[in-house]
């Protein structure tokens, strides 16, 4: 029976594969990879009688070069450890029947397992997707609990003026920094909306819980629902505070300009906005 098993592994067809990316569209983009990776040296003889390997065959599927999936096609042999890019077929059988002979080891797994490696390189970028859907699921929900916080500051006041106290407190915190004048700026314009004096302390503990890079969903949060008008006192209110030191900071700028195209405001009324806002502060000066 040995003898007969050793001779028909020496007539084993002998297959191959190109180790490089085997693309199905372009190859920088998308496509996959084949490769050997030793499990061990065995006693097989191939066909010119030196012992043979046993690898494990996979194949890498990958985007942009991070694979995104590895499938196993189970063991193979080769006559070059591993190394080449050529193998032999080995069956189930053939497996189970060198176990028998003694020839590999007899508690190997009918399949072979991957190792770290292979699981790093193989789903590498499906855990780097993982982690980036994380990090936004976690950050949406550090965003709502914030913004549920600042509301209850707010207290009981109408919701549009919540809105426009809102984006006034982020405005504050755009450049990373909180001047006093802006806290001035916030409570003027926030009695004169609701008729409600509120604290200074109490604006810079809702505005220490703003976002200071806020996201495009959040500028748009700040007109939700608004009518035309309500939107142009928001943005006017939003200039008065990055305006209140008599100095416009790169980040604050940007900040306004990404609140006037999340309003949906035209180019006239956001010049008009700014006219206004600084022709009171040259009149009250």
């Amino acid at each position: 029976m040995r003898l007969f098993w050793l001779a028909s592994l020496a007539l084993i067809f002998q297959s191959s594969f190109s180790l490089p990316a085997q693309a199905k569209g372009i190859p920088i983009i998308y496509g996959t990879e084949d490769s050997l990776d030793l499990i061990e040296a065995t006693e097989i003889p191939g066909p010119d009688g030196n012992p043979l390997s046993l690898c494990s065959y996979t194949t890498k599927y990958h985007l942009f070069y991070l694979g995104f999936w590895r499938t196993s096609h189970g063991y193979v042999l080769t006559d070059d450890g591993c190394s080449g890019d050529s193998y032999y077929e080995f069956t189930d059988a053939d497996l189970s029947e060198a176990q028998k002979l003694g020839m590999i080891r007899s508690d190997l797994p009918p399949k072979p397992k991957m190792s770290m490696n292979q699981i790093a390189s193989g789903f590498g970028g499906l855990g780097i997707v993982a982690l980036i859907v994380l990090f936004l699921i976690l950050k949406s929900i550090g965003s709502s609990r914030r913004k549920a916080k600042r509301r209850a500051e707010m207290g009981d006041i109408q919701k549009e003026a919540g809105q426009i106290l809102d984006a006034m407190c982020h405005a504050a915190i755009s450049d990373g920094t909180v001047d006093d004048s802006e806290i001035t700026t916030i409570a003027d314009i926030a009695q004169q909306m609701t008729g409600e004096t509120i604290d200074p302390e109490r604006i810079r503990s809702i505005i220490s819980k703003a976002s200071k890079k806020p996201s495009d969903n959040e500028f748009k949060a700040f007109g939700a629902g608004m009518v035309p008008e309500q939107k142009t006192l928001l943005l006017k209110a939003v200039f008065a505070v990055i305006w209140a030191d008599g100095q416009i900071t790169e980040s604050e700028h940007a900040f306004f300009i990404k609140t006037a195209q999340a309003l949906s405001l035209d180019a006239d009324t956001v010049r008009q906005v700014i006219a206004e806002v600084q022709n009171t502060d040259n009149t009250q000066t």
